[in-house]
């Protein structure tokens, strides 16, 4: 008789652990569902305020940023190749143009002399520079930074075409 006993209490006690782990997933489930509804709530009602502000106020923000000047040109550079730093046989092609504004003449001087300063400096960076989800938007802003200590007057952008790093 003590067996059977043994066995009836080894029953009770694996059952009550499955459903105290049922217990705790409803739970969970209720929660996560009530917040869901909440962060619903709040998404509804940040984007109705959006949509009620003025929108006569935004839409010259953004057209004025949409349009360029009429004297804005897009002058190409010539390709530019150069070895990096580190290592040593890694090598780098960019082609590149630079927007300018308010330049009549002597686009291409400018634009040559951009480019001797680009070689500069990238003979001056490390591959490891340029890696990761954000190496060419790195690069872009030492291009720029480069282009505006040329001239900060005329040189509005650098527009990038094309990077291969060998």
């Amino acid at each position: 008789m003590a067996k059977t006993d043994a066995k009836a209490e080894g029953k009770g006690k694996g059952g009550g652990g499955l459903i105290g782990l049922v217990l705790v997933t409803l739970v969970a489930l209720g929660f996560g569902a009530g917040f869901g509804y909440f962060l619903d709530g709040q998404m509804k009602s940040g984007s109705e305020a959006k949509a009620a502000a003025k929108p006569e106020e935004e839409a010259p923000k953004q057209s004025a940023k949409a349009t360029l000047p009429a004297t804005s040109k897009l002058v190409t550079m010539a390709p530019i190749v150069a070895n990096l730093a580190e290592p040593e046989n890694a090598w780098i092609r960019i082609e590149a143009s630079i927007l300018v504004d308010g330049l009549d003449m002597g686009g291409d001087v400018l634009a040559a002399q951009l480019a001797e300063d680009f070689v500069a400096y990238l003979r001056t960076a490390t591959l490891v520079q340029f890696q990761g989800p954000s190496g060419f938007q790195n690069l872009r802003e030492d291009l720029m930074d480069r282009a505006t200590i040329r001239d900060r007057e005329h040189i509005k952008d650098v527009v990038i075409h094309g990077v291969v790093i060998e």
